[in-house]
């Protein structure tokens, strides 16, 4: 009978010499795990290169694909542009400042406003009485001549003989003058309708006008009395009772 080895010749002996050889050898190092995960994914790629991979994948991979390739043409386009643009938006400015801080002064523009001759009270229901002024408006520049501008135009129509003297406000955006200009044989205006809801007491109305100018931002004034027609008064009929002569 073999004696049993003591527990220091059973350390020293080599792993092919010990009988636990091929079992457990401890934790897996980082290493180890690397090539493992290398290994798998050439496993994959080669899978997918024999034509492994379901073909409902396969369709989905393609058309991700495509949708990538229109998308990034897409993004180029979008880079061009804004490329383009900005070179032009560079070029405006370098062009601007060579015009010098005073070209406003050179341009053509708005300098003041005034109401034609012919604002007056208008009749827009063919009722008795005026319903309304009918306004006449014409921008001018520096020089006095009339010239189309593009602005917002507010109207207010008074009658200060009254406690309440605001008679009626019509307010016109830029955007819907356009179509009121009228330009003809010795006639450049915008005409305006302002209509009120309940006829003012006195004939007099005192009529103001602001035209804001889109071009410069400054605000212009004008102011103008002008005499109305009013409707008639309503004739009362008398409820007293009659006296019959005697007889």
């Amino acid at each position: 009978m073999k004696p049993a080895p003591s527990s220091a010749g059973w350390a020293n002996r080599s792993t092919a010499e010990r009988p636990d050889a091929g079992m457990f050898r401890g934790p897996v190092g980082p290493s180890c795990m690397t090539h493992f995960a290398a290994v798998i994914c050439l496993v994959l790629v080669m899978l997918f290169a024999a034509g492994c991979v379901p073909q409902q994948q396969t369709e989905e991979l393609e058309t991700q694909l495509r949708n990538c390739r229109r998308e990034n043409a897409k993004l180029k386009t979008n880079i061009q542009d804004a490329q383009m643009e900005l070179l032009a938006r560079q070029k405006q400015i370098q062009t601007l400042q060579g015009l010098g801080e005073k070209r406003l002064e050179l341009l053509f523009h708005v300098t003041g406003v005034k109401l034609g001759k012919y604002t007056a009270g208008v009749d827009l229901d063919e009722k008795p009485g005026q319903d309304g002024i009918r306004v006449y408006l014409t921008p001018i520049d520096r020089d006095g001549h009339a010239i189309k501008a593009a602005g917002a135009v507010k109207i207010q129509l008074f009658d200060l003989a009254a406690k309440k003297n605001l008679v009626a406000a019509c307010d016109f955006p830029v955007d819907k003058i356009a179509e009121r200009w009228s330009a003809g044989f010795m006639t450049y205006h915008y005409r305006f309708d302002c209509r009120w809801k309940t006829p003012p007491k006195h004939s007099e109305i005192t009529i103001r006008v602001e035209f804001i100018d889109y071009l410069t931002g400054k605000t212009f004034t004008a102011q103008k009395v002008c005499k109305i027609k009013l409707p008639a008064p309503t004739p009362t009929i008398s409820t007293a009772p009659t006296t019959q002569p005697g007889g």
